[in-house]
């Protein structure tokens, strides 16, 4: 029966890995949008969400865990699914076990996808951004007054965008 837990924990933790793809598809729309409240509020999601997957992981663990005092193996290792597989005589648990597996390696490839993208949609925002503060900020490299070339050299005041007696 214990088999069954790692299952259920693997189905659970595979529903929690689609939302959190759901709040990432959200995160790439609010990206785009530049809607900061609404990234950080879902971002604040993510991460409730990632702790209850950190719990379920723990759960995973410990049904493993029973499942090898169950066969006789007194063992603190932690098993990967397809080690477990090993040791599931059973067709049909044994073929629930891999489904559940390859479900929930598509699953993280899918998310793992996404955050790429999203990882590359906020690094164009933030070139963009330090590409708009370097216009702002930069001295201009020609003048568009003609100047007299011998008088070239002289000193120049720095010009301001900002108007400092204000």
């Amino acid at each position: 029966m214990s088999v069954q837990n790692v299952i259920d924990v693997l189905h659970q933790t595979d529903e929690m890995y689609r939302k959190i793809i759901e709040l990432g598809k959200e995160k790439q729309q609010a990206i785009m949008d530049n809607d900061i409240a609404l990234l950080t509020k879902l971002m604040n999601q993510e991460a409730r969400l990632l702790k209850q997957t950190e719990e379920l992981d723990e759960l995973r663990e410990q049904a493993a865990l029973q499942f090898l005092q169950e066969k006789g193996i007194r063992s603190q290792l932690k098993l990967t699914i397809t080690e477990m597989t090993r040791l599931v005589f059973d067709v049909t648990e044994k073929q629930q076990l891999l489904a559940a597996q390859a479900q929930l390696s598509d699953t993280l490839r899918e998310l793992k996808r996404l955050n790429g993208i999203n990882k590359e949609l906020v690094e164009q925002s933030l070139t963009f951004i330090d590409y708009s503060l370097n216009l702002f900020v930069s001295e201009p490299e020609d003048d568009m007054m003609y100047r007299d070339p011998s008088k070239q050299h002289a000193a120049q005041k720095p010009r301001s965008f900002f108007d400092t007696r204000a």
